[in-house]
């Protein structure tokens, strides 16, 4: 009985961890593909967070337009996503959403802001 309750609690442990890899394999076989396929023309982001425009590929390194007249290299390896990919993770606010609104990020008129007059 005690064998079958440590088997159960064994495969409990096992399972995710396989999910876990298998999820993992995936996203480094769509990161490495991705790497693989560049062309002069695909705008992508780094994982820097820089966005440019590929100018031109070489085995290990990619040259980067990040502004016009601007190249930069940049390993592949440093590649995360394209623009599309990128641009498909950012959602619009929900009609009712305030954040970013600057009028809500206003002090409350009836609060004035501490003033001790000066004095510490």
């Amino acid at each position: 009985m005690e064998i079958i309750i440590l088997i159960i609690i064994g495969v409990l442990f096992v399972i995710p961890s396989f999910m876990a890899m298998r999820k993992q394999r995936q996203r480094q076989n769509d990161m490495q593909t991705l790497q693989n396929s560049l062309q002069p023309g695909d705008a992508i982001v780094t994982a820097g967070g820089v966005h440019g425009v590929v100018r031109s590929t070489s085995e290990k390194s990619v040259d980067l337009e990040i502004a016009p007249g601007v190249v930069v290299t940049f390993d592949k390896m440093a590649v995360i996503r394209t623009e599309q990919e990128a641009n498909d993770l950012e959602r619009p606010a929900a009609a009712g959403d305030t954040r970013g609104d600057v009028q809500n990020d206003l002090p409350d008129e009836k609060y004035p802001p501490f003033n001790d007059g000066g004095k510490n």
